[in-house]
């Protein structure tokens, strides 16, 4: 019995050791996770300025639709004066893939208002795919934040 213990402890001690002595992975990580937060950042004060060209240098050229969602999105921009766009970066939660993309996932309020004074709201959860290597946006997974979309409450009313 104490043989298998004494075992179990050397084995423990060296999976641990091993396991402590690689730093370079965590470190790698972390810098990934905070540009995709710095692309996030730079893409919402883009919106929010409503400054085309700006937030399309964080779209990838790959994004499937790029040049259709850059119309949209000067749409959204000529129909609205004022756009507000909040990412809530205390629940976020950022997964790299080996090998492939960084997806942050996050909830987001916005809020667009037309010249009438009109104003349309809507929020949600989404998660974005950005490019490991440029940190880039390809992908949205569900409904586009981005473009001005009437949500629905769970009544049924049009936010």
């Amino acid at each position: 019995m104490k043989r298998f213990f004494t075992l179990f402890i050397l084995t423990a001690m060296l999976a641990s050791a091993t396991a402590c002595s690689e730093k370079k992975a965590p470190e790698q990580i972390s810098a990934r996770s905070k540009s995709a937060l710095s692309v996030l950042h730079d893409m919402t004060h883009a919106y929010e300025t409503k400054d085309l060209n700006a937030f399309m240098t964080n779209v990838s050229g790959s994004y499937r639709d790029r040049d259709a969602f850059s119309k949209a999105l000067g749409l959204v921009f000529a129909k609205y004066t004022t756009i507000r766009f909040t990412i809530h970066y205390t629940k976020i939660l950022i997964m790299i893939e080996d090998r492939g993309l960084i997806k942050p996932t996050f909830t987001w309020d916005a809020e667009w208002i037309a010249p009438d004074g009109a104003t349309m709201k809507d929020g949600g959860r989404i998660t974005l795919g950005f490019e490991q290597g440029s940190v880039k946006l390809l992908t949205i997974e569900g409904r586009n934040p981005f473009l001005a979309q009437p949500g629905e409450t769970p009544g049924g009313a049009k936010l």
